[in-house]
């Protein structure tokens, strides 16, 4: 199994999707990258971070990370290596002795950002759900696999309206896959 180390470039948010921003990763060399769904909330997370004039180190995840001083890119990293449901599944490899810990795709990559951890995806992934860099100016693509049943269902409803016949018949039949997926 090859993998891709991956770089956190930035926290974007959906247009007409306040609840729903977008965590952008890129390859090393930035010539690819994905899109990972994240929540309002997680949005303020990582803007507290980035933002110089807070003081982040007494919040919890800043915390943790100082009282384990193994929580270091020398003894864990991150794995994303599938996805399901309209998520990707992120792992917390102890390189030490091998242990997985599933996380929520987005706590992963905020743990990874404040502990220095390296991200890695499974390179048969990353070739299926990235995009060229910078393809689409002010535009990011988002794989349709890595929507949340709600943002599928709002943007079928906008394709209807907007009377864009083929999306919203790609993305019924997402809807119909995952649905049957459940089942």
């Amino acid at each position: 199994m090859g993998k891709v180390q991956l770089i956190h470039v930035g926290v974007s948010q959906i247009v007409g999707g306040s609840e729903f921003g977008l965590l952008v990763l890129s390859d090393m060399s930035e010539t690819r990258q994905i899109a990972i769904v994240c929540d309002e909330h997680m949005e303020y997370e990582f803007g507290l971070r980035t933002d110089k004039k807070v003081n982040t180190e007494r919040l919890l995840p800043e915390v943790l990370c100082s009282i384990n001083p193994s929580m270091t890119s020398e003894h864990y990293e991150i794995l994303f290596n599938s996805v399901v449901n309209g998520q990707y599944k992120a792992l917390l490899v102890n390189k030490d002795d091998l242990s997985l810990t599933p996380m929520r795709a987005s706590d992963a990559i905020l743990l990874a950002y404040i502990a220095k951890l390296n991200i890695f995806m499974e390179e048969n992934l990353f070739k299926r759900q990235s995009v060229v860099c910078g393809s689409t100016k002010n535009k990011l693509a988002v794989p349709i696999n890595t929507l949340t049943l709600d943002m599928l269902q709002k943007a079928l409803d906008k394709a209807i309206e907007d009377e864009n016949y083929e999306l919203a018949s790609l993305l019924r039949d997402e809807l119909k896959h995952r649905k049957t997926e459940t089942e």
